[in-house]
């Protein structure tokens, strides 16, 4: 998701906006690289990684400019007990050193299995040929294919058809790209250059992922300001596992984002796309990400790509001025008498010496601050007062302050409110607001006297909460749990009496 942001922000900055995903890649170009663990955690998250990166460097058109992964080692590798490597040249060996020495491992190597030649195709076969419905249906090409979807497009005389032959390049694949979230029918607004129009906003409540339909994860505790007149949130203040929660999305590959939110009027098309009958035989991959996109506190829970250990001869003769790691040591064609195994390190972490607040992307033990539309601050007084002056708010009349716990499926809701919408907190988050407690009043007739009870509905603690509006002293604060108990003082004189129905006025019988 966030190789997406930046190529759509670098080539096509007239491109429709992915809601406010777009300001969490912004952010964490902006933010300093004192705010994160290690300078390799910006970097990481700049340049996400993919598990399926080899095959797409075997695309014609490949769209993605990140550099292909590189692995380093420790200069002293040979010298000293520093036997680990790190896919960034920033990374510290636990002896201080820079890991700048630079290795080789095949393409072979990195996936653990044989890549096939260029005839076979990527991820559908070439010997075979496919059409591609307007909203990215993908199926096998046949007569009855091709004639069942004129049908269905009401074209029954071929007369009404123009076939045009189109030019695919880099700028209409990233064209196509961003049409995915803007448009339902992508290929005509890129071939056909018809004029885009503007998604009408649609209610992400009636498919928001419930509490308990997903499962896994840690929760993070978050205190949220809550505009009081429209219920809208404002910021979010928060530690630094929230804040790895939401960098870790630009990690996400886009199949993942599809299968986490399975929402139609957010990914569409996409969905289209993966569940096109010819990725049928793909269906068992899982979907992970690389390894050290992993927090401490992981809140989606998404699989990581397993470590891999490499081997070496130790040391080479010759030794080459490039080292060569392979994953079996049978791959190595003259047998040293002494291999060596490299265990990757997390790069997130300083030293090999995770700190005893966890490991992440951001620093330990901070506190952010995360608006509506997603810009995540570093939390300070004059951002905090800055934030306050920009939203031109009264902060003891107009906010109301809330603690709330964020897990998977409210992350997954804000995921995919950010997607269609400039107000992610507020959209993924609003069946996490305190409810107002409803109000109802109910007239109690005495034999003498007339005064008023007003009861307030306690959520979610069942029963009722009795307030007295009046000059009765003998009538005290009740929590009710079962009948609608009134105390009077003393405590022995006490009269109860059960409603019916929400309305329903209770005559009670007081001596005084």
């Amino acid at each position: 998701m966030g190789t997406i942001v930046r190529l759509l922000e670098k080539h096509k900055p007239q491109q429709p906006r992915l809601g406010c995903f777009n300001n969490i890649y912004r952010r964490v170009s902006d933010m300093s690289i004192d705010d994160f663990e290690t300078e390799a955690c910006k970097t990481m998250l700049l340049f996400p990684r993919s598990t399926k990166e080899i095959q797409c460097r075997r695309l014609k058109l490949n769209i993605d400019d990140t550099e292909a992964t590189k692995f380093f080692t420790c200069p002293l590798f040979y010298r000293e007990r520093c036997k680990k490597y790190s896919n960034f040249n920033t990374s510290r060996c636990s002896c201080g050193d820079l890991m700048t020495k630079q290795f080789q491992v095949s393409e072979e190597d990195q996936i653990g299995s044989p890549i096939g030649n260029d005839d076979d195709g990527v991820f559908v076969s070439c010997r075979s040929s496919y059409v591609v419905t307007d909203d990215l249906r993908v199926t096998l090409s046949s007569l009855g294919v091709i004639g069942n979807e004129l049908n269905v497009l009401g074209y029954a005389d071929v007369d009404d058809l123009q076939q045009i032959l189109v030019d695919v390049g880099f700028k209409e694949v990233l064209t196509l790209l961003g049409n995915f979230f803007a448009s339902e029918f992508p290929l005509s607004h890129t071939f056909l250059s018809k004029p885009l129009l503007e998604r009408p906003k649609k209610r992400l409540s009636t498919h928001a992922v419930e509490v308990g339909c997903v499962k896994g994860g840690h929760e993070c505790n978050v205190k949220i300001f809550v505009r009081k007149f429209d219920k809208k949130i404002l910021y979010a203040e928060c530690s630094e596992d929230f804040t790895d929660a939401l960098l870790g999305l630009l990690a996400l590959p886009l199949e993942l984002v599809w299968s986490l939110t399975k929402d139609s009027s957010v990914l569409g098309c996409v969905g289209n796309l993966c569940r096109s009958e010819c990725r049928e035989d793909s269906d068992s991959t899982p979907l992970e990400v690389p390894y050290y996109y992993t927090c401490s506190k992981q809140v989606l829970d998404i699989p990581t790509q397993p470590k891999v250990v490499y081997s070496c001869p130790y040391p080479p003769r010759p030794l080459p001025p490039v080292l060569s790691f392979v994953r079996n040591v049978q791959d190595l064609k003259n047998k040293p008498l002494k291999i060596t195994s490299v265990v990757p390190m997390d790069p997130k972490i300083k030293y090999e010496t995770p700190s005893k607040h966890g490991f992440g992307f951001v620093k330990r033990n901070m506190r952010f601050i995360v608006s509506d539309d997603l810009v995540i601050t570093p939390m300070s007084s004059s951002t905090t007062i800055g934030l306050f002056m920009k939203s031109n708010i009264n902060i003891t009349s107009d906010l109301e302050e809330q603690e709330i716990s964020i897990s998977k499926a409210e992350l997954i809701n804000i995921l995919r409110a950010s997607l269609i919408s400039r107000s992610a907190l507020t959209n993924g988050l609003s069946s996490k607001l305190a409810k107002k407690p409803k109000k109802q009043v109910v007239s109690i007739l005495p034999n003498r006297s007339l005064f008023y009870l007003t009861l307030y509905k306690a959520q979610p603690v069942a029963g009722l909460v009795c307030v007295v509006n009046g000059g009765f002293k003998f009538l005290k604060l009740a929590v009710l749990t079962g009948p609608w108990c009134f105390l009077n003082h003393p405590v022995q004189k006490r009269r109860s009496k059960t409603l019916k129905k929400p309305n329903e006025t209770a005559y009670l019988s007081y001596g005084c």
